[in-house]
């Protein structure tokens, strides 16, 4: 399928020379071909009988028909972030390889490799100042502490952390600082966050 210039620069991202669509596209894509409906089946929920490896299938309707795949994850396919989530992450990958058949694409959906999750799939954390980084200067540390000690690092997590669920808290928690400071003050003993000026 020929994709047009408008989609490539809205849905079509490059990593290490490669090109995947965003899962966002696939959507839009299957719009076009008359999406009538997306539904999911758990084949396998993961426990620790079966290693934690989840299974969904994904049925798509379009007015082309129906079109079917299978999804997998496991601890071992998917970025650490995202492991709490495997289920998620397996219907995520159905629904993409599903719709990829459907539309008649042939790039593989961003969110298929592990290492994000679609935004409406991302879950919200009721409190992301209790998310512990894992990487960088403030690995081990809790993001509102980060928060208070250096907010321009929490800007710059929240639009460039490679995971998805880090990006989403700390723009929660920026959100939120915002929100009270523009309301005059701070609640449960937070800080105002600033974001960072723009460069």
């Amino acid at each position: 399928m020929e994709l047009s210039r408008e989609f490539r620069d809205r849905f079509v991202k490059t990593l290490q020379g490669k090109d995947y669509v965003l899962y966002g596209g696939l959507l839009e894509l299957a719009r076009q071909h008359g999406l009538k409906r997306i539904t999911t089946g758990i084949v396998q929920i993961p426990s620790p009988n079966n290693g934690m490896y989840a299974v969904v299938e994904a049925e798509i309707e379009t007015e082309d028909g129906l079109f079917k795949e299978v999804g997998d994850a496991s601890p071992e396919s998917v970025n650490r972030a995202i492991q709490p989530h495997i289920l998620r992450m397996a219907a995520t990958r159905a629904k993409a390889r599903a719709m990829r058949d459907a539309v008649g694409i042939d790039l593989v959906a961003l969110e298929e490799l592990g290492d994000v999750l679609p935004q409406d799939e991302i879950p919200g954390l009721e409190s992301p100042e209790d998310l512990v980084l894992t990487f960088g200067k403030y690995a081990r540390r809790p993001l509102g502490q980060v928060a208070r000690q250096d907010p321009a690092y929490v800007g710059w997590l929240a639009e460039n952390a490679r995971d998805e669920a880090v990006r989403k808290a700390a723009r929660d928690l920026l959100g939120r600082a915002a929100a009270e400071d523009a309301g005059g003050g701070a609640a449960d003993g937070l800080e105002p966050v600033e974001r960072p000026p723009a460069h």
